[in-house]
C-alpha cells in the first residue's frame, strides 16, 4: 500500500518508499505486526518497526505535547518532533553521523518522526567497557575526533553526552559513531565558541570528569587534533600531530584540561543537587517515579547555621533543609533512599533521610558460625560495591563492619553501606581510596589469612595502580595491622603493629618471648639476640592489650624479625636461601605469646611484612619450619598464607622445611 500524503509533513525523497505499508499514526503503529516498544513515557514513545524486503529496520518516535506552552510551540512550528526532523535533515546534509531521516508525520494530537534504526550498535559507555589499555585510549581519542566532526557539520547539540552516542565496530580502527536525540540541538547556524566548550564539557562530564582524569585527557587529545585539523579551534592542541593505533591525536593545553575538568565537575554537582531537590519537593525519584517513604526512616541532622535555603514539606513528609551554598555530596539512589551532605560557613551540616538499611550488619554476619561458609562471597560483594562507589567519585568514610548491611536475596548477597558514610568527593585521591581499602581490612578477624585478605583487597579495581605506589604501600604497611581487627573480633583493643623502640626493657621482654618458644625458635643469649635485632632489616612488635586498671602495657604479644637478601647475616638457613633465590624477604623468627594466640596477630604481622616486601620490590617471602619436632601448627598457618615447600635441609642435626611465597605483581 503506498504511503498516504495527507499526514506526511516532510520526507526524504529517496527514502519515502520505506514507509509503504507502514501506518503513520500511533494507534496503527501500535497494532502493526512485529512492532517493538523500546521506550514509553508520558510525552514520548519510541517504537522499532521490523524490516521487510522493501525497507530496513526503522525507528518511530511519537512525540506528544502535553503542557500549554509546548502546544503553542507546536502550533507555530517549533514542536519537538518538527525540530528533531529539521535537525536530522540539516545534520545529514552537513555531513554529521546521525540516523538517516525518513519522514515526519503530523496528526492532531501527536507527531511521528521516522528514521533509520542503527543495527548492531550499542551505547558508547557500554561499548567503552570492552576495552582496556591502549585500545581504550584509542577509542576515547576516536570519540574526541568524532565530536570535532559533529561541530564542523554545524550541529550545536544542547544535550550531548555519551548516552546519546551509539557506536558500532570491534576496535578503534573500525568504530563508527552516531549522534541520536537531536530535538534540543541547533543545526545550520554554526557552533559559537562558548557552545563548543559547553559540548566538550558535557561529554567530559559523562566520561567521569574529575573522577576519570585519564579518560577525559585522552578524549581531549582526540578533540584537540580534530578541532585543529578541521579548522574549528586551534587553542586546544599543543605540539605536533601524533598517531597511535591508527588514531591521530595531539597533546592538550594543560590550562584547558584543568578548566574542563573543573567545569564538568561543577556541572555534575549541580545536576545531583537538582535531582535531590526535585525528589524532596515532589516526593519523586528517578524518572519521576513515586517514592514510598513509609517505614522506618533514619534522620540525622547537625545544624549549626540557621540560614535556610529551600523548602520544608508538610508534617510527616521527608524534610529538606539546605545550609550554606555548596553541596559536598548528593547521591540520589533509586527509590526510596536519599542522602544530602552540605558544607555551611560554620562547618559541615548534614541531613540524611532514608529508609533504614535491611538485613544484618556485616559485623554480625561474620560472627555467626552458619554464615562463615559464605564469607568469601560476602567479601567479594563488599569489594565490588566499594569499587562502584569509587568509580562514581564517592568515598565511604568510616564504613566499619557495623555500618555495612548484608541481605540475602534471590539474586545473591546484597551489600549496602550506611548512607551516612557516603562522601561525594568528585576526584578521589590515592590516599582516599587507600583509606577505604584499609577500612575494608577491618572486616577480617584472625581466622582469615593475610593471603586471603590481600587477595580480596587486590581484586578491587583501584588497588592495581596503588600497588605501584611506594607511598601507598608504605602507608599500608604502617596501618594494616592497626586496622585489620578493629570492630570485628572479641579483642578489646585493635591489633597495633609497630616498630622496635630499642630500649633495654623492650629488648629484655622480646628476648624472654623468644626463649619461651625454644625449641620451635633457635635459642639465643641476651647479647646475641640484641645483635640479631640490630642487623635485621625489619623488626615489628605487637603490644599486649592494656589492662583496665593499669596505665602501662603488658609484655609484648608478638614479634617478627625479617631480613633482606643482602643483609650481613650468617644463619645457615638464611645462607641456603641466598644461594638459590633472588630478591626475597627472609622471616628469621616470629613468636606469639600464649595469651595472644588465635587473635589475629600472626596474620597482621604477615600482612605488614608482605606490604613491606612489596614496597621494597621484593619478589618472594621465605622462611623455614621445624620438621623435628614437627611444628604442624606453623606448617598449616604458612600453607594457608600461600607458602609452599621448596626444599628440606638439616639444621643443627634436625630437618626443617624450607618454604617460599611468591609475590605476584
Amino acid at each position: 500500500m503506498p504511503v498516504s500524503d495527507h499526514s506526511i509533513s516532510a520526507h526524504h525523497p529517496r527514502r519515502i518508499g520505506w514507509l509503504d505499508g507502514v501506518p503513520l499514526d500511533e494507534p496503527g503503529l501500535l497494532a502493526f505486526p512485529g512492532i517493538e516498544i523500546l521506550q514509553s513515557e508520558t510525552q514520548r514513545t519510541v517504537l522499532k518497526i521490523p524490516p521487510s524486503p522493501a525497507r530496513p529496520t526503522l525507528i518511530a518516535k511519537i512525540h506528544r505535547e502535553r503542557d500549554p506552552a509546548a502546544r503553542l510551540r507546536r502550533f507555530v512550528g517549533w514542536g519537538r518532533a518538527r525540530l528533531e526532523w529539521r535537525n536530522l535533515m540539516g545534520a545529514e546534509a552537513g555531513g554529521a553521523s546521525v540516523p538517516r531521516p525518513v519522514a515526519l508525520a503530523c496528526h492532531s494530537d501527536h507527531d511521528v518522526v521516522f528514521s533509520d534504526f542503527l543495527l548492531d550498535t550499542e551505547l558508547f559507555p557500554q561499548h567503552l567497557e570492552r576495552y582496556r589499555g591502549s585500545r581504550r585510549v584509542a577509542m576515547l581519542r576516536v570519540l574526541g575526533g568524532w565530536l570535532a566532526g559533529v561541530v564542523r557539520a554545524g550541529v550545536d547539540a544542547h544535550d550531548i553526552h555519551t548516552g546519546n552516542i551509539l557506536v558500532r565496530g570491534h576496535d578503534a580502527d573500525t568504530a563508527h559513531l552516531w549522534l541520536i536525540d537531536l530535538h534540543d540541538a541547533r543545526v545550520g547556524l554554526g557552533v559559537p565558541p562558548h557552545r563548543r566548550r559547553a559540548m566538550v564539557r558535557q561529554v567530559a562530564g559523562a566520561l567521569g570528569a574529575a573522577r576519570a582524569v585519564d579518560d577525559v585527557l585522552h578524549f581531549l587529545q582526540g578533540w584537540g587534533h580534530g578541532a585543529r585539523s578541521l579548522g574549528i579551534d586551534r587553542s586546544w592542541a599543543r605540539g605536533p600531530d601524533r598517531e597511535d593505533e591508527s588514531v591521530p591525536w595531539t597533546e592538550v593545553a594543560p590550562a584547558l584540561l584543568e578548566e574542563t575538568l573543573q567545569a564538568a565537575e561543577a556541572s555534575e554537582i549541580q545536576r545531583r543537587r537538582r535531582h535531590i531537590s526535585r525528589a524532596f519537593r515532589h516526593r519523586r525519584g528517578a524518572y519521576h517515579q513515586p517514592v514510598n517513604l513509609d517505614g522506618v526512616l533514619q534522620v540525622r541532622r547537625k545544624t549549626r547555621d540557621r540560614r535556610r535555603i529551600g523548602n520544608h514539606s508538610g508534617p510527616g513528609d521527608a524534610r529538606a533543609a539546605w545550609f550554606g551554598d555548596r553541596v559536598l555530596q548528593t547521591v540520589w539512589h533509586q527509590k526510596p533512599q536519599a542522602t544530602l551532605f552540605i558544607a555551611g560557613r560554620s562547618g559541615i551540616c548534614e541531613q540524611v533521610v532514608e529508609k533504614a538499611p535491611a538485613g544484618r550488619s556485616l559485623a554480625w554476619f561474620l560472627r555467626e558460625e552458619e554464615c562463615k561458609k559464605t564469607v568469601s562471597r560476602c567479601i567479594e560483594a563488599v569489594v565490588a560495591t566499594l569499587g562502584r562507589y569509587h568509580h562514581e567519585g564517592i568515598q565511604l568514610e568510616g564504613a566499619t563492619p557495623g555500618r555495612w548491611f548484608i541481605e540475602e536475596t534471590r539474586d545473591g548477597l546484597e551489600v549496602v553501606p550506611d548512607r551516612s558514610c557516603i562522601r561525594y568527593r568528585g576526584r578521589l585521591s590515592a590516599g582516599m581510596r587507600l583509606a577505604d581499602l584499609l577500612q575494608l581490612g577491618a572486616i577480617f578477624d584472625g581466622s582469615v589469612t593475610p593471603v586471603d585478605r590481600l587477595r580480596v583487597l587486590r581484586s578491587h579495581a583501584e588497588f592495581g595502580p596503588l600497588s605501584h605506589s611506594p607511598t601507598a604501600l608504605r602507608s599500608l604497611a604502617n596501618h594494616l595491622g592497626d586496622l585489620f581487627a578493629r570492630s570485628s573480633t572479641t579483642a578489646p583493643e585493635p591489633i597495633r603493629v609497630r616498630g622496635l623502640h630499642s630500649s633495654e626493657g623492650e629488648v629484655d621482654a622480646l628476648h624472654r618471648l623468644n626463649q619461651a618458644h625454644v625449641p620451635q625458635l633457635g635459642g639465643l643469649d641476651r647479647p646475641d639476640f640484641e645483635a640479631l635485632l640490630r642487623c635485621a632489616s625489619l623488626v615489628r612488635v605487637v603490644d599486649a592489650a592494656r589492662p583496665e586498671d593499669s596505665a602501662e602495657t603488658g609484655p609484648p604479644a608478638a614479634m617478627m624479625v625479617a631480613m633482606r637478601r643482602d643483609d650481613d647475616y650468617d644463619s645457615p638457613n638464611f645462607l641456603w636461601f641466598r644461594e638459590g633465590f633472588d630478591n626475597f624477604a627472609y622471616v628469621d623468627r616470629i613468636a606469639t605469646a600464649a595469651a595472644a594466640r588465635r587473635s589475629g596477630v600472626g596474620s597482621a604481622l604477615y600482612a605488614v611484612l608482605e606490604a613491606w616486601a612489596r614496597t621494597n620490590e621484593m619478589t618472594s617471602i621465605v622462611c623455614e619450619v621445624n620438621l623435628q619436632p614437627r611444628n604442624q601448627g606453623s606448617i598449616d598457618f604458612h600453607r594457608a598464607c600461600g607458602f609452599r615447600e621448596v626444599g628440606q635441609k638439616l639444621s643443627h642435626g634436625k630437618p626443617v622445611a624450607m618454604m617460599q611465597k611468591m609475590l605476584t605483581p
